[in-house]
């Protein structure tokens, strides 16, 4: 136990066996000079009691213990020079005295101090054009036009580059933006993006990654051990009443320095971890919710 928390428990203890012999001493008092006994009691044997009681409650608390313990020196301000020292220099602003401007011919330079300031360049939205040319055949022209095919893109038939479906994705969660902020960013900055389109990116960005994570998901399946647990979620669901939330349900599965594979599901029957887990025959870590036992049921 930490030294501050064996203090403060040694400290309550006290208090408390204090209050009880406090309660006694009281009672005593009480049955050698307050009246309406029921039963008569040895007055020598009272006062012989709380004559010890009154010591007990009068004798001095323990001594305190001299507790001695190491703990991490503070961690230092970071030097900024050596934090951003890699950091590239992009400007350089030299600033001269107003009277060597008027003058320069009367001084030399002898030395500078270099001092600096981290400066962000706010981002930007731009254009990438692709342009295709079309040739034609200049010794038979009824030959068709040539042209190369176009190139293939994340988004076909829309607008949204690889590079805005990644910056999308990780805005809405790794820094925990929701769409409509995205969308008031991208106005700011330039580009009147909706958030029903980037709606449909993030669905798109989901397809592009199920390789991926349908690898984590096989190769957490095909280990000894496994963890699993369901969260209620309320959701937006356009079938739905306007205005109105639904109830789903985000069933997870991982291991201890395992990855996370996080699935979407409308309910928390039986069959939805059944067909998470399909595969799977180690052993099942969870909570004693009824689906989970009835699927550790059918492992066996």
């Amino acid at each position: 136990m930490p030294p501050v928390e064996q203090l403060y428990a040694e400290n309550l203890e006290l208090k408390e066996r204090n209050a009880q012999l406090e309660a006694q001493v009281a009672w005593l008092r009480k049955q050698l000079f307050g009246g309406g006994k029921s039963e008569k009691l040895d007055r020598a044997q009272l006062l012989l009691k709380l004559n010890e009681l009154e010591k007990l409650a009068a004798a001095p608390a323990k001594p305190a213990q001299t507790i001695t313990y190491e703990r991490a020196t503070p961690r230092e301000r970071p030097i900024p020079a050596e934090t951003f020292a890699k950091l590239p220099v992009k400007e350089v602003v030299e600033v001269v005295p107003e009277e060597v401007k008027a003058a320069p011919e009367n001084y030399e330079r002898i030395g500078e101090e270099r001092t600096f300031e981290v400066e962000v360049v706010p981002p930007k939205f731009y254009k990438r054009e692709i342009v295709r040319p079309k040739y034609r055949a200049v010794a038979d022209r009824a030959q068709a036009p040539l042209i190369a095919p176009a190139p293939r893109r994340a988004a076909n038939g829309g607008y949204a580059s690889a590079g805005l479906l990644a910056w999308t994705a990780l805005s809405k969660y790794v820094d925990h933006l929701p769409l409509y902020r995205l969308e008031q960013i991208a106005a700011r900055w330039g580009a009147p993006i909706s958030r029903q389109s980037m709606c449909d990116w993030i669905a798109l960005t989901a397809e592009w990654l199920q390789p991926i994570y349908r690898r984590m998901h096989a190769r957490l399946l095909a280990g000894d051990y496994l963890q699993a647990d369901e969260t209620p979620i309320k959701c937006h669901d356009p079938d739905e009443q306007r205005g109105s939330t639904s109830q789903g349900y985000l069933w997870v599965i991982s291991r201890p320095q395992g990855d996370v594979v996080f699935d979407w599901r409308l309910s928390r029957r039986h069959g939805e971890l059944t067909s998470l887990i399909d595969g799977f025959g180690g052993v099942l870590q969870s909570d004693a919710y009824e689906a989970v036992r009835r699927e550790v049921k059918s492992l066996k």
